[in-house]
């Protein structure tokens, strides 16, 4: 027999993909039709289509992160642990936030060192700790602002560090935002969201056995740091 958490579970499991199969096909035809437009040159359409595409990917990663969070909560997320590539992980997490990066005239700086080294964890997950994190300092950093990645090696693993000039975070929110639903005083009317990347960033970490902190002063930036040991924590059955 279910418990009223595993019912809860199932529910909201079942909602997600009730609600991703036709938000799947909305994008993938908002996607064609962009295609089809391209040859108008008429920047109006153009412009509606793009924030259809853009509205939708953001209610599919919101609904993802909705079902991390009743995951995580209830014991059921699980990493998939294969060998990462951090370099490449790093680099290419780069590639995918530059567009952002581009429409606000920021510039990101990554300092890696020449060799990184393979570790032991969820690749995927990973990449949307990092992701979670790029996106962030892209928000809260102003136009031509500065973005640094940077990656330093410890004798039991790696520390990721993603560094932004932005607004910067007072010391009273900072132990607050790790938290489900935890949202900056200065972030709730300018920037929607749900208040769970970071959250989940955390929980992922977590996972891996290892742990996230930022370092910040108000008006001074942001600094977001994780560490991932090289062999993740082991998964209880």
């Amino acid at each position: 027999m279910e418990t009223k958490g595993e019912e809860w579970l199932r529910f909201i499991d079942t909602l997600s993909h009730e609600l991703k199969t036709p938000l799947t096909s909305i994008i993938a035809a908002a996607g064609l039709l962009a295609e089809e437009l391209e040859a108008t040159n008429d920047e109006s359409y153009q412009k509606l289509i793009q924030t259809i595409i853009q509205n939708s990917n953001t209610l599919e990663t919101r609904l993802a992160e909705i079902l991390d969070i009743v995951k995580t909560g209830s014991g059921k997320l699980r990493l998939e642990l294969e060998p990462v590539d951090m370099k490449s992980l790093v680099l290419g997490t780069c590639m995918q936030i530059s567009p952002l990066l581009r429409n606000k005239q920021q510039t990101l700086n990554t300092d890696l060192p020449e060799s990184i080294p393979i570790i032991h964890g969820d690749g995927q997950r990973l990449e949307q700790v990092l992701l979670n994190l790029m996106n962030n300092a892209t928000k809260f950093t102003p136009e031509g602002g500065n973005i640094t990645v940077r990656v330093r090696k410890q004798d039991t693993g790696l520390v990721i560090a993603v560094h932004d000039d932005g607004i910067g975070i007072a010391k009273e929110e900072q132990e607050s935002i790790f938290k489900p639903y935890s949202r900056l005083s200065s972030d709730t009317r300018r920037h929607p969201g749900l208040g769970l990347g970071l959250a989940l960033a955390k929980q992922v970490v977590e996972l891996h056995g290892g742990r996230i902190w930022v370092d910040s002063e108000p008006g001074e930036g942001s600094t977001f740091s994780f560490f991932i040991p090289r062999q993740a924590a082991k998964q209880p059955t």
